[in-house]
């Protein structure tokens, strides 16, 4: 559990403000949602559905009792069936970053479109780095089927990890054929028992919900799986430019997304997700790595927080598209703020420029950084161990430590955080062993990972499975 005081922005009454004004937008303007048998299925749960304009309406009564159905804890499982994490706002998560459809090349280093290869060796990075506790689907490869290529990129990733897998379906053909996947993935039970994915899903800002992402929420609650909501509103764009009407629109698509799951199956796991994003008048750019952004993670977590709900958000992130200072402080810069607001989730780990590409080194660097921030949240253990009041005057003036069984006794047990790239060396010692800067430690460490590092194989049986799933699909939507 993070010691560090989790930070706030918002008081208990704009809170208030925020949600009240999310149930009237609700209320009397109402979401768009595109499918005609989600628009059937929501008349006959109790809210109000203009058929003809589409539209849905949400009676204040029914978003509160839809509230008090989310469950404020949700349990995640691994491959094997263990359970990798537990969401109750207690502790953080870190997962890698997903969706991107570039990679950067670490022979040419130029850009280049992602590939299954990439995917494999993503999954590899993660399943080995130990502060990167949930695996995202990296990138979208583009060197397979484009309908098929979600698919393709959990077959990877099912392959190369062990861990949790966080994913993101367009549509519930797709997500309906993941899931296939997963339960043929998993050992000692199945997903609706012990989900070991957990789906994202996003409306469309403002107030919009696509047919893809709405039947793909259906598919989803019906299996009592993990679900991400999480709009990307875009300020001045598809939501008001202030942060607070930001806040209000996003949340009242969370609110939209939570009341559909709960009236399909009540106690249906959901995660209060954010994305947030901000937009450069000037460019007309999406940016995601302002302070702005930063803000609207911790408001964001306590309103998750005012619904009992779990909470998910993006980091570390940068609108930076090289690896250089800037890079540095907006990712430094996103994942304190995160972990400040004590987010379960933090989804973004080796993404940059937006998030449209990723990088194997970044991987390594962002895994650097966050396992330097979960030190910081872990704060100073206090008690009669660590004060060593008796070991102080047994010492006395001018004595010392290093041969200490105390001092001997706390080496390796966290007190001091413990680098796997960062330079420690004195300046003569650096320029001995080559002058290496960060970025190039980072990329040796990537080819002894990727060299190394192996995962036990599935089953001929289980990859047979995986692969029928896939070619099925893929005739389907010839």
């Amino acid at each position: 559990m993070e010691k560090i005081e989790k930070l706030k922005i918002l008081s208990a009454g704009e809170i208030k403000k925020i949600h009240l004004n999310s149930l009237e937008i609700l209320e009397k303007t109402g979401v768009y949602v595109y499918s005609e048998d989600a628009l059937k299925i929501f008349a006959g749960l109790g809210l109000q559905v203009e058929f003809k304009s589409k539209i849905v309406k949400f009676p204040r009564k029914v978003v509160i009792e839809c509230l008090k159905m989310v469950p404020g804890e949700i349990t995640l499982y691994n491959r094997k069936g263990e359970i990798a994490a537990v969401l109750k706002r207690s502790k953080s998560y870190a997962v890698s970053g997903h969706n991107a459809i570039y990679v950067l090349d670490r022979e040419k280093d130029v850009r280049r479109n992602a590939t299954k290869e990439d995917v494999v060796s993503f999954a590899l990075l993660s399943d080995y780095l130990p502060d990167i506790d949930i695996v995202g689907v990296e990138a979208m490869p583009q060197d397979v089927k484009a309908e098929s290529s979600l698919l393709h990129a959990i077959e990877a990733a099912f392959k190369n990890t062990e861990k949790h897998i966080f994913f993101s379906p367009e549509r519930r053909e797709v997500a309906d054929s993941i899931f296939e996947i997963a339960d043929v993935v998993i050992d000692n039970g199945t997903i609706r028992e012990k989900p070991l994915l957990t789906c994202q899903l996003s409306p469309t800002s403002p107030l919009t919900w696509e047919k893809g992402a709405v039947e793909a929420l259906m598919g989803t609650v019906e299996l009592s799986a993990p679900l991400c909501l999480l709009p990307q509103p875009f300020a001045g764009v598809t939501s008001p430019y202030t942060l607070a009407g930001l806040l209000t629109v996003h949340n009242a698509e969370v609110l939209s997304g939570i009341v559909f799951s709960q009236l399909l199956s009540p106690g249906s796991p959901v995660i209060y997700g954010s994305a947030w994003s901000t937009f450069d008048m000037r460019t007309a750019n999406v940016i995601i790595g302002s302070p702005e952004t930063v803000l609207s993670r911790i408001a964001g977590s306590q309103l998750a927080e005012f619904y009992h709900m779990p909470y998910h958000t993006i980091a570390p992130d940068t609108d930076a598209h090289v690896m250089d200072e800037q890079l540095a402080w907006e990712k430094f810069a996103t994942t304190w703020g995160a972990y400040l607001a004590h987010s379960d989730l933090i989804v973004n780990g080796g993404m940059f420029s937006t998030g449209l590409t990723v990088s194997f080194e970044q991987l390594i660097l962002d895994h650097e950084m966050i396992s330097y921030i979960k030190r910081m949240t872990q704060g100073i253990n206090v008690n009669e161990d660590t004060l060593a009041l008796d070991i102080i005057e047994k010492v006395g003036p001018k004595g010392n430590y290093l041969s200490e069984e105390h001092t001997l006794g706390f080496l390796g047990r966290g007190e001091h955080w413990e680098p796997m790239i960062s330079n420690r060396e004195i300046y003569e010692n650096w320029r001995r062993k080559g002058e290496k800067d960060v970025i190039q430690r980072a990329r040796e460490k990537v080819d002894l990972i990727l060299k190394d590092h192996s995962v036990t194989e599935l089953s001929d049986h289980k990859k047979k499975e995986i692969e029928r799933i896939i070619k099925t699909f893929e005739k389907a939507v010839e």
